[in-house]
């Protein structure tokens, strides 16, 4: 488990003023409409890992695309939102907040992805086992967002305004498609990997930090704006007069017409790369979404306890509910064959029944066991983490040398259809 934002200040819907921004901070409560997109993001991002493990990949492009707009985009967005709204706003704490995120990365890919294949791999002598079991140094979201620390740390540091981090980012993702197309990739597999967190390669990192720091770096100049905002309601007004047919309009000539001057990408190039015209498109249709919570919240005049619930949890139900559905999906081609997968059926009912269990989990967790990797203090998390690490490199120096084919998102993981 990792640790909870802190408890939700009292929901107050007042609005300040007729005018919708004042020059002094005044919206500086808790804002309910993010608990929404989150729980939103809980579901969709689970109904998509599970359609992805048992079935066939390439039927699943919109319902990816819809995670990459609302869980990942939307989870880096309020990311950087939440850095504004955070107690703690030292560069040190970001550093500090980069190295809890990365280790915790290398726990989850270890839970998630090397612990189930290694058993397969012993169990069954498969070399395909062994090859996923090499995930543990994958980039996902998490080392992501642990980077992503790191960089705002350094750009604070420069004493960069908020503007200039957000120019700065978008200039990162304009020039992430040149550098992926005339940059080689390395051939060691390790050295690719590692330039993969930062860049895209052949490697194995969905999102990598020059593509999409430009989410965070939107979000953090946009919670300097919500702070400002003294009339809510005339501003999700204006949000949805303006970005949601901009973003319908875009969706719609994106699936039916070629936009000129923008080159063509293969499915694993625009999502790993989310180019500029997309990221701006996924940050209209991130808005038009919290400007609908904002009044779905408002008419409801109370926020439902599982949006409470899901919003406060988020990387809990992220790292839980995947470390089962790939358990789940490794047992299977383990015993049944590589293409058993295909086969399950009522993958919604699995999700809705996955959720719930993940509920119970955090629930228990809540009340009877508190334990929490990001809480503990001194000299137990520095056990903890020097552990997770100590993990990390022991499995990639038994695993690295047993490998014959890397298995990464380019060549669907080795995965049999």
């Amino acid at each position: 488990m990792i640790n909870k934002d802190s408890e939700p200040k009292k929901k107050d819907h007042k609005n300040y003023s007729n005018s919708i921004f004042s020059k002094e901070n005044v919206n500086m409560e808790h804002q309910p409409e993010f608990d929404y997109l989150k729980s939103l993001g809980v579901i969709v991002m689970t109904v998509t890992h599970l359609n992805v493990a048992f079935t066939e990949f390439f039927l699943f492009k919109v319902l990816e695309d819809i995670e990459l707009t609302i869980s990942a985009g939307g989870l880096m967005f309020l990311m950087g939102l939440g850095m504004k709204y955070s107690h703690h706003h030292e560069k040190k704490y970001y550093v500090y907040r980069g190295i809890v995120l990365l280790t915790l990365a290398q726990y989850f890919n270890f839970l998630r992805d090397t612990l189930p294949n290694l058993i397969a791999w012993w169990t069954t002598g498969n070399k395909k086992f062994i090859s996923r079991a090499l995930l543990i140094v994958r980039g996902d979201i998490l080392t992501f967002a642990g980077l992503a620390y790191f960089l705002i740390a350094l750009m604070e540091k420069m004493k960069l305004s908020d503007v200039s981090i957000l120019i700065i980012s978008f200039i990162m993702n304009c020039i992430s498609y040149p550098l992926f197309k005339i940059m080689k990739s390395p051939s060691n597999f390790l050295i690719s990997q590692f330039l993969g967190y930062f860049i895209l390669t052949d490697a194995e990192a969905y999102f990598p930090l020059c593509g999409y720091f430009f989410f965070v770096a939107c979000g953090n100049w946009m919670g300097g704006i919500y702070q400002k905002i003294s009339n809510k309601d005339k501003f999700y007004n204006l949000i949805l007069i303006f970005c949601f047919p901009i973003a319908v309009i875009y969706q719609y000539f994106k699936k039916n017409k070629k936009i000129p001057y923008l080159p063509e990408y293969n499915s694993y190039e625009h999502f790993c790369l989310s180019p500029g015209p997309d990221a701006i498109h996924r940050l209209m249709c991130q808005l038009s979404i919290l400007a609908i919570y904002y009044k779905i919240d408002k008419m409801l005049g109370k926020t439902p306890y599982f949006i409470k619930h899901f919003g406060k949890n988020f990387n809990q139900y992220y790292m839980i509910s995947y470390i089962i559905i790939m358990h789940m999906s490794t047992f299977l081609k383990a015993t049944r064959g590589e293409k058993s997968t295909s086969e399950m059926k009522n993958l919604n009912l699995l999700a809705v029944i996955i959720i719930v269990f993940c509920w119970i989990l955090i629930d228990m967790n809540d009340k009877y066991i508190h334990f929490t990797i990001t809480t503990l203090r001194n000299k137990k998390r520095n056990i903890i983490f020097t552990l997770i690490w100590i993990i990390t490199i022991v499995s990639i120096i038994y695993i690295y040398p047993k490998v014959e084919v890397y298995s990464t998102m380019w060549n669907d993981y080795l995965y049999e259809r």
